[in-house]
């Protein structure tokens, strides 16, 4: 039910319940005069009878009074006359015998209403005849009892509910039905307007406004409606202009972004193509003075040639940086890819005198990725280390399973997953630089040794294949680069993959 017909309904029931209390209060009103009227009745008529019968002679009072009964019943009407008392016994009857003595006691005549069980309702008088005058006193020879029923009253407020009972229930309903209207007019359409207008804010529609036309609460709530609405608007156009704002700025930051990258790609593009090209013009100079000596010539083409391949593998890597290729998804054993890698750079770790030491774990088994990727991490890493190493050291590679929980999720339980550490005994990495050692182009190298793409690669790939990457200390010193890799594949627990460069062995 709505909110009008509701305060209507309820309005309404209050107005019957007035409308009631104050018709049970009419009745009790009208019947109190009727009553009142008809002792009035019966003190007339018992004041007629003791003028009719004072005084009474002691001597045949009863005889006498026994022979003018029908006269006295007659003279009474409507009255009924139900008793003679003259004897020195109370009547039996219990209502009687209380106003016949009340009546001695008194010298007057005394009325009662009576409702007995089983009959009608009525009125009684008892009255004291004396044997003096009413104007002396005398004693008191015999009493006369009349009653009469009061139906009659019954019968007449009823009648006069009844007159009023159609005004009451008309009155009642022109209540209800005017009271209905000028809810309707006065709260419940100002409130649905109040309402179409909220919603119309909350779908975005600042624009609603509404005229506050009344002084009331209503009125008044308008009013703050609108405010509202006019803050809203003023806030909403703060919103946009500082995004407008923000969008700018960060635009010119991206361009900006975008220039410092061109620029750190530009500065080490022209390092790294350089030097090959200063010593391509270098050996070319020393062919031309050495034409002659087939020795020199031979030695100074294969120089240039190692240099032109690598410019090649230089421009190579960052076209391949750009272009983005799917990993293929099978099963990787990890340990093979780490023994092939260290095959690739086995003349390096001989040339620059490392140690090398190995640990596989036994329960090591493959993991789902794609082989070329997770071997290109491998060399990547060994690389990286050797890089680190120019003059000799230890280079460890670990290979194991562990329970860790996965970066970022840190309430989540802990999984099993496959680490790769790679660890090298040269001077590690600054702390101050281990958020940026995963950057493109960051490197911590002398000029000419890496491009710094390979650890930015790598991370790459292991993010490619849900995995992550860490840097830390080793105990007795020195970097060490760990990857963890998810044994599972199933997609409840890890991310689809998502395509990405291949990068070359250089970090």
């Amino acid at each position: 039910m709505n909110l009008g017909p509701r305060l209507a309904l309820l309005t309404t029931l209050m107005m019957a319940a007035t409308l009631g209390l104050s018709a049970w209060s009419f009745t009790r009103f009208r019947r109190a005069d009727l009553e009142q009227d008809l002792k009035l009745s019966a003190g007339q008529v018992a004041r007629a009878l003791q003028v009719a019968l004072e005084p009474l002679d002691a001597d045949g009072v009863q005889a006498r009074l026994a022979e003018r009964r029908g006269a006295l019943a007659a003279a009474i009407s409507p009255f009924t006359l139900d008793l003679i008392w003259t004897g020195p016994d109370r009547p039996d009857n219990g209502g009687w015998s209380q106003l016949v003595e009340a009546a001695q006691i008194e010298h007057k005549p005394i009325g009662s209403f009576f409702a007995p069980a089983g009959r009608a309702p009525f009125f009684a008088m008892a009255v004291p005849l004396s044997d003096a005058p009413r104007s002396e006193a005398g004693r008191v020879r015999a009493v006369l009892g009349f009653r009469r029923s009061t139906s009659a009253i019954d019968a007449a407020v009823w009648a006069s509910l009844k007159k009023a009972l159609p005004w009451l229930v008309g009155g009642l309903a022109g209540f209800g039905i005017a009271m209905l209207m000028l809810l309707r007019s006065g709260v419940v359409r100002p409130l649905r307007r109040l309402n179409e207008a909220i919603e119309g804010v909350a779908q975005g529609d600042l624009s609603r406004a509404l005229l506050p036309q009344r002084d009331d609460e209503i009125g008044i709530l308008a009013g703050r409606f609108n405010a509202m609405t006019e803050s809203l608007r003023e806030a909403r156009a703060e919103r946009e202009r500082a995004t407008t704002a923000r969008s700018a700025l960060e635009a010119r930051l991206r361009h900006s972004e975008k220039l410092a990258t061109m620029g750190q790609m530009a500065a080490q593009i022209a390092h790294e193509l350089g030097t090959p090209l200063g010593v391509i013009g270098g050996r070319a100079r020393a062919l031309d003075k050495r034409a002659s000596d087939p020795a020199e010539v031979a030695k100074n083409a294969e120089i240039i040639a190692g240099q032109v391949d690598r410019i090649t593998r230089i421009i190579r890597q960052m076209l391949s940086f750009s272009r983005k290729s799917r990993p293929a998804l099978t099963e990787v054993d990890v340990p093979a890819a780490v023994k092939e890698a260290l095959g690739f750079v086995d003349e390096s770790v001989m040339r620059q005198n490392v140690t090398t030491e190995v640990r596989i774990a036994p329960d090591v088994g493959p993991i789902p990725g794609d082989p070329a990727e997770i071997q290109q991490v491998c060399l990547n890493l060994l690389n990286n280390a050797l890089q680190a190493m120019p003059g000799g050291g230890v280079l460890e590679v670990t290979v194991e399973t562990v329970s860790r929980r996965k970066e970022g999720l840190a309430l989540a339980p802990p999984l099993p997953f496959l680490m790769l550490e790679v660890a090298d005994t040269g001077p590690g990495v600054p702390p101050e630089d281990r958020d940026r050692v995963f950057e493109a182009f960051f490197t911590t190298k002398d000029l000419g040794q890496g491009t710094g793409l390979g650890l930015a690669v790598s991370q790459g790939i292991v993010k490619d294949h849900d995995g992550w990457m860490e840097v830390g200390d080793r105990p007795q010193g020195g970097a060490a680069f760990r990857v963890f890799l998810p044994l599972s594949s199933d997609p409840t627990s890890r991310t689809p993959l998502a395509p990405r460069s291949v990068m070359s062995n250089d970090p």
